[in-house]
């Protein structure tokens, strides 16, 4: 039975590889705009602002050999769109204005072509232009933040501030061009840091501010960086990178390769797969598709390509970045993505010196009641996310804004000072010469809060110097202005040296140990009387948030930073890693290393709980998974993998413990240990469950107080309030027993692929959810003793009641290979034999998909790099092949969740209890052959020993006409009910038949 059940492993392995991607969201995505008399870039349209003091790029696409000629602001240029070799019937082309002077006055631009076409675009300012480029936090609308108090900019009766995006863009494996966009003058919706960033340099500059917005939320920076700026890394991350973009490339060698060894290896397989199948042994997994950068539609590429690339080459002054929440488990590698993103955003703009600006990570998910935990020394990856951006302030012309004194959630409120923080650095470094409204020329404001410089120690001090703390070092908090959700800056607290918690010494032992700190003009003094010979000092490294910190006079706070020895620390220098040694603290193992990364790891299936109920008398079969997900899921950790397994008796029962050790090989999904039979019995035993790397424990679970005696799996409808019927619960007489049950205490019991280890979503035991055995209640509390009581032994009943939504129906309980020994089943066969290896049905689909990818790399790719073009109704779209099982039967989904993560399991029975919906609609015809199929299909599943099956069928008040189950293997009796709500003659029927 276990080799039958493998099969859907597989399929879950298949599916990892195959599904298809989720779409991407944009949580502002302007109105659709109407296409215009002539082709232009996508910024060129009504209420545009263009870059001043520079050349300012424009282009569209004519049919060749067309001249063009564009009018704007007392200019006239023209050109002629060039004639290609490529087969289209439009070419691109372009022309440069002279540098233009910043204007309010509304202006039009005039676009005629030779053919008589012309495109008016109205409403256009010069002014600064930037670009806005990110993730949730980049888009999240003026109208949900602080921002909003800015209120409107002013001249807003001109709309001074404007936001271009664009409309039709979708992520793209290859760069495009031709989109379409609009602008924005409604100041409420636009992206708030972008436009708190604008409202400060319109004050200043009194120019109008425009910026292009490339943000789309859960998106890593990988995704916005062009495929020129991996290309220029040194580094084996990134050339590891460079080389899946190459994969994916179907002009590559490096394609070919990996391509046409996976169109083998899956004809290979599936030659094999069809034969172990037909032996009714383990099938094999079909070879995973190759990654070559098509993870998902947010892999390396994949927005620059489609939310950015379009908007290239307009005239922009410089680009800020904020994102970071979906990268910050890589660490110190966000260094090695920064160095990329920029460097390729500069070659795309051809713009060597092009200014950059981005954030460091800001601190979420603390809360105003931050615990001490939150300030221990940290390097763990988040922590080095930060440190990577900060060293990443060695590429020239680019720079960091802090914004670890901001906390909330993950979408943060106050945005102003965010936004604030980044005209500062724009002022400052491309705005030099301009006298601010406060007085004072703008190349001397202070953009940076206090860096470390160096330490020195004398005795018990530890004495830190500070860049960027010219005038003295203050103490100030953030809380008061969050929680009043101000706009403000920082509030200083005079004397508030001794509420600062956030340094830490080292001594000797590299122990940290809190520390008091006093400011001494523009350098700390930290001291801690644990450590009388300081060596190394953190400060903030685990985040700041609303807690007071250290700040400049200028109110920009302090970046994070951990050293010792005068060295900088970081996860992979620190003897031991994360997480650190902290006086007093001892650190949670399941939080770090292996054992966090394992915490989800189903090493038991659902019914190996504490308390369970063996069934006596028969063998039974122990077994979980050896693959945890996002871990071990496609393929087997590194080193040598174990599970160990220990049962032993608590109380001296004369049982000798069984101890085994199971070796993972490659190719499995699941262990399994069959112990033999026991007698019932009250004794208490013990199972321990153990999964081991290279002799490590990363997961363990263990199991007390397991009783034998008789096991029963029930299905039942869903009897709560939203029924149409309650179950009247049976007198519940004691029988001086153990009696338990397992029920179903998650929201569902259904999906349309298999739930192998567990009723509930979680794999995970400590949650409202997760499954467990305890008392037995209500129906199967009655139906437990009444059991119990004639048999004299424990018994456990496994529970599952429907959750959610109707009743299902009688199909969706059928295990799938059983559907089609039921005649009107036999298309719901079909649909989910197409994606269960084995069967000719499945192999065509696969050999179909196969052939979709060729076609994506022969002529959809190379359509998208010819065309610069990709058009949202296009086959694929912003996606790419998936394997098309075209599913739409419900059959099965309630036995993925409410069944198969029970299979297999040693049981004296089964019951399954009726309900109207299995009769509705003319349904009485179909009941006998399927109720047949479920019941063969069951016996089969759960295994020996053969269990007796029990089923209720509606009396002829109740349903008149249905048709009863013929050819049930084995043990079976129909238990007739005359009221669907009143279970005595199940209870003693089943009682009745159980021999003692």
């Amino acid at each position: 039975m276990i080799k039958i059940f493998n099969k859907y492993a597989v399929i879950a392995g298949l599916l990892g590889a195959f599904i298809q991607p989720l779409a991407w969201a944009d949580e502002t995505i302007p109105k659709a705009v109407p296409d215009l008399a002539i082709e232009l870039g996508a910024p060129f349209r009504d209420d545009a602002i263009l870059q001043r003091e520079m050349k300012v790029p424009v282009w569209g696409w004519s049919k060749p050999g067309t001249k063009v000629i564009v009018k704007f602001a007392g200019q006239e240029k023209s050109t002629v769109a060039a004639a290609t070799d490529n087969g289209l019937d439009v070419a691109k082309w372009m022309i440069e204005l002279d540098p233009l002077k910043g204007s309010f006055e509304p202006a039009e631009m005039v676009i005629t072509e030779s053919t008589g076409a012309s495109v008016v675009i109205k409403n256009i300012l010069v002014g600064e232009v930037w670009v806005a480029s990110g993730q949730s936090n980049m888009n999240r609308p003026v109208s949900k933040t602080s921002v909003s108090k800015l209120g409107p900019p002013a001249k807003a009766e001109i709309a001074p501030i404007r936001q271009f995006s664009l409309v039709d863009a979708l992520p793209s494996l290859y760069p495009v061009e031709r989109a379409k966009g609009a602008w924005s003058t409604d100041w409420i919706s636009h992206n708030a840091i972008s436009y708190a960033f604008a409202h400060k340099l319109l004050e200043e500059l009194d120019v109008p501010i425009g910026f292009l917005h490339c943000a789309v939320g859960e998106t890593t920076i990988q995704t916005w960086t062009p495929r020129s700026g991996f290309a220029g890394g040194e580094d084996d991350y990134t050339k590891a990178i460079t080389k899946k973009i190459l994969e994916a490339d179907p002009t590559t060698p490096e394609h070919k390769a990996v391509w046409d060894k996976f169109y083998k290896d899956v004809e290979d397989t599936m030659t094999r797969n069809k034969e172990l199948a037909a032996r009714g042994e383990e099938l094999e997994p079909l070879p995973s598709r190759p990654t070559a950068n098509l993870t998902s539609t947010r892999d390396a590429t994949w927005m620059f390509n489609g939310k950015m690339n379009p908007m290239i080459p307009y005239a922009i002054r410089g680009v800020l970045w904020n994102q970071c929440y979906h990268s910050i488990h890589e660490g110190l590698f966000y260094y090695n993505n920064l160095h990329s993103l920029i460097r390729g955003w500069r070659k795309e703009w051809n713009r060597p010196e092009l200014p950059v600006y981005f954030h460091q990570f800001y601190s979420p998910h603390q809360s105003f009641d931050m615990v001490e935990s939150d300030t221990y020394p940290s390097i763990e990856p988040k922590s080095e996310t930060r440190l990577g951006t900060w060293l990443a302030r060695d590429i020239p012309h680019a720079d960091m804004a802090c914004q670890i004194d901001i906390g909330g959630n993950i979408h943060y409120f106050n945005k102003a000072v965010s936004g604030q923080r980044f005209a500062r650095l724009a002022l400052k470094n491309q705005y030099p010469t301009i006298i601010l409204k406060a007085g004072g020329k703008a190349a001397d404001i202070v953009a940076h809060g206090p860096m470390f410089k160096s330490y020195t120690v004398k005795g018990n001090q530890l004495i830190v110097e500070f860049e960027h703390a010219d005038g003295g070092l203050v103490v100030a908090e953030t809380m008061s202005n969050a929680k009043a959700e101000k706009i403000e800056y920082p509030s200083i607290i005079e004397n508030g040296e001794d509420q600062v918690k956030l340094f830490y010494l080292a001594g000797e032992d590299r122990v940290w140990h809190p520390a008091s700190m006093k400011i001494d003009g523009e350098r700390v003094i930290v001291t801690s009387p644990a450590v009388p010979a300081p060596r190394g000092v953190s400060y903030a490294t685990g985040g700041v948030a609303w807690l007071p910190n250290l700040y400049n006079r200028s109110l920009l706070p302090t970046t994070p930073f951990i050293y010792y020895d005068n060295e900088l620390v970081t996860s992979k220098t620190w003897p031991g890693g994360h997480p650190m040694k902290i006086a007093g603290v001892k650190p949670d193992p399941n939080l770090f290393g292996k054992l966090n990364d394992y915490r989800n790891l189903p090493l038991l299936s659902a019914q190996f709980r504490d308390n369970a109920v063996f069934q006596a008398d028969a063998p039974v079969t122990i077994w979980g998974s050896v693959r945890s997900n996002g871990i071990f899921q496609d393929q087997p950790e590194k080193g040598v993998c174990k599970v160990h397994f220990e049962f032993s008796s608590q109380a001296g029962s004369g049982q000798s413990d069984i101890k085994k050790t199971i070796d993972v090989t490659p190719e499995m999904r699941e262990w399994q240990v069959v112990l033999p039979p026991m007698k019932a019995g009250s004794s208490p035993y013990t199972l321990k469950a153990s999964f081991t790397v290279d002799g490590e424990v990363v997961h363990e679970r263990i199991c007390t107080n397991i009783v034998y005696g008789n096991v029963f799996y029930v299905a039942a409808p869903g009897s709560g309030m939203q029924r149409k019927f309650k179950y009247v619960i049976p007198e519940v007489k004691p029988s001086d027993q153990i009696v338990r049950m397992m029920v179903n205490r998650s929201k569902r019991s259904s999906k349309e692929f298999p739930s192998r280890y567990s009723v509930s979503t979680s794999t995970k035991l400590d949650t409202n959810f997760s499954e467990r055995w305890e008392d037995a209640t209500g129906v199967s509390g009655a139906l437990g003793h009444a059991i119990a009581a004639k048999t004299k032994t424990p018994v456990g009943i496994i529970y599952m009641e429907v959750k959610g939504g109707n009743n299902p129906e009688l199909k969706d309980w059928i295990p799938p290979e059983s559907l089609d020994q039921a005649p009107g089943l036999v298309g719901d066969y079909k649909q989910w034999a197409s994606i269960r290896p084995g069967n000719d049905y499945y192999n065509a689909n696969v050999r179909n998909h196969v052939a979709d990818w060729k076609r994506y790399w022969k002529d959809y790719i190379p359509a998208i790099i010819t065309t610069k073009k990709l058009a949202m109704d296009a086959e694929w779209g912003d996606s790419f092949p998936s394997l098309k099982a075209e599913v739409t039967t419900t059959a099965s989904t309630t036995f993925y969740v409410s069944t198969l993560s029970f299979t297999p399991a040693s049981l004296k029975g089964i019951i399954f209890l009726g309900y109207p919906e299995l009769f509705n609609e003319g349904k009485g015809a179909d009941f006998g052959p399927e109720m047949t199929a479920l019941a063969n299909g069951w016996k089969a599943r759960f295994g020996a020993p053969d269990p007796h099956f029990f089923y209720t069928v509606p009396s002829k008040t109740l349903v008149p006409e249905y048709t009863m189950p013929k050819g049930i293997n084995g043990k079976n009796t129909a238990i007739e009910i005359s009221q669907w709500d009143v279970l005595d003659a199940v209870v003693n029927q089943v009682a009745k038949e159980i021999p003692n």
